[in-house]
């Protein structure tokens, strides 16, 4: 939910392993995150 806030401060490197794992969908749930970090 924060990973584009926490990249603008600085992050490189982000641990999401129940956000990913507990998605039905893990593909998309990682195309998310890609997105929200190209928005960053």
């Amino acid at each position: 939910d924060n990973i584009a806030e926490i990249a603008a401060a600085g992050a490189d490197t982000f641990v999401a392993g129940s956000a990913i794992f507990n998605a039905p969908d893990y593909r998309g749930v990682i195309e998310q995150m890609r997105a929200a970090l190209a928005g960053a």
